[in-house]
């Protein structure tokens, strides 16, 4: 949530300060242990207010410059402070404040990160808990650090893959509409002066070509609204979820998908064994990071494994693992070393994903300038078609 508060600062000054939070509470604490005085606090809707100089707080960046200050032989508090200090334009001043506010009365790094719930994430906080027992904060902190560059690296390699055929949908969208809308309604104003009458392809490149020029714009507002209606429902969240549903369902691609997830889930969950958490709480940490209809499998496993069921079996049979993934698993219940083989797993979902998405991304860049070709090659054959048959005439 974005909120907007006027605060009376140190210096008796009023200012108005944007922040991002999970909560009003959150905002409240992150403005309070800045050291001014809170006036007003509102809420603000999505995409209105001064959002524009406001830079988002990279946990990443935080994690790197935390790790070296830590490995360089710095306290918490001081690492903390130091990168508080490190904020010359202050736009993230509040966060290291309230951490340090929280560590200065007494509490541990994980209960002053809890506190921020919009910056650390559960995973992150319980990681940083399971550690301040063993006295590992710096290991944990550069497990994460790998943890989020090998997710990143996949997400990067999807939003690639992604990119060029969007690119293709988009530009080859526009021509045809420019062909459809503008060139096609000129062809036919000329065919209409020859005064005869058009069958087939280029009967109907006259007949709409007509509409167009009596209903211009109709014709031009229904093709605004429907890609305004197209973008809200690419952006609504229902809606995607949705379509992840229904991808999901589809043989090759949701087997895909799946294979993506049971990846995630797998680095999720060798993180948080290495970091010292519970087999137990570290799958029902991971349930909230996975889709729904993975959520329901997760729950059912989570309740056999409390029972005693040895993982391996428990996983195979609520299908969160493969033939490769079982062996492993057996493998590491044997030798005691559950959270090194679940990265191996990760390992190897990741490396078959990345293989399946260059394959798909060689394999959809050609289909779709095909389709799009096809389609132009077919409006440019019913513009010239009655030329043709003009020619025959003559």
């Amino acid at each position: 949530m974005h909120f907007r508060a006027k605060v009376l600062s140190k210096q008796m000054a009023v200012e108005y300060v944007d922040i991002d939070a999970s909560s009003e509470l959150e905002a409240r604490k992150i403005l309070e242990a800045t050291g001014g005085s809170l006036l007003e606090l509102r809420a603000l809707r999505s995409g209105t207010g001064r959002r524009a100089g406001r830079k988002v707080f990279h946990l990443s960046v935080f994690n790197q410059q935390l790790f070296s200050l830590l490995e360089a032989g710095q306290t918490v508090v001081d690492a903390i402070d130091m990168l508080g200090q490190n904020d010359r334009h202050g736009r993230h001043r509040g966060i290291y404040d309230t951490l340090l506010q929280g560590l200065r009365q007494g509490n541990q790094l994980s209960v002053a990160m809890a506190n921020l719930p919009s910056v650390f994430p559960p995973l992150y906080v319980a990681m940083v808990r399971a550690s301040e027992t063993t006295g590992t904060i710096r290991s944990a902190v550069k497990r994460y650090m790998q943890y989020q560059r090998q997710v990143d690296e996949i997400r990067g390699k999807l939003r690639a893959a992604a990119t060029y055929p969007a690119i293709l949908l988009s530009v080859g969208g526009l021509v045809i509409v420019f062909l459809m809308l503008y060139v096609l309604p000129r062809f036919s104003e000329v065919y209409d002066d020859a005064g005869t009458a058009r069958h087939g392809a280029a009967g109907f490149a006259q007949l709409w070509g007509t509409f167009v020029r009596q209903n211009a714009a109709l014709a031009w507002t229904s093709v605004l609204v429907g890609g305004a209606a197209l973008l809200v429902l690419v952006l609504h969240s229902s809606v995607r979820a949705a379509a992840y549903r229904k991808l999901l369902t589809m043989p090759w691609v949701g087997e895909r998908i799946w294979v993506l997830q049971l990846g995630r889930l797998y680095r999720t969950l060798s993180m948080l064994l290495h970091s010292g958490v519970s087999v137990i709480a570290a799958m029902k940490m991971t349930q909230a990071s996975l889709p729904v209809v993975m959520q329901t499998d997760l729950l059912l496993a989570i309740k056999d494994v409390n029972e005693g069921k040895p993982m391996s079996s428990v996983m195979s049979a609520h299908r969160l693992s493969t033939e490769v993934a079982q062996r492993l698993l057996l493998a590491g219940e044997s030798s005691g070393n559950l959270g090194e083989m679940m990265e191996r797993i990760a390992d190897f979902y990741d490396q078959e994903t990345a293989i399946w998405i260059d394959t798909a991304g060689r394999l959809i860049e050609p289909i779709l300038m095909l389709a799009i070709g096809l389609v132009v090659g077919a409006i440019v054959l019913m513009l010239y078609s009655p030329i043709f048959d003009l020619a025959n005439i003559v």
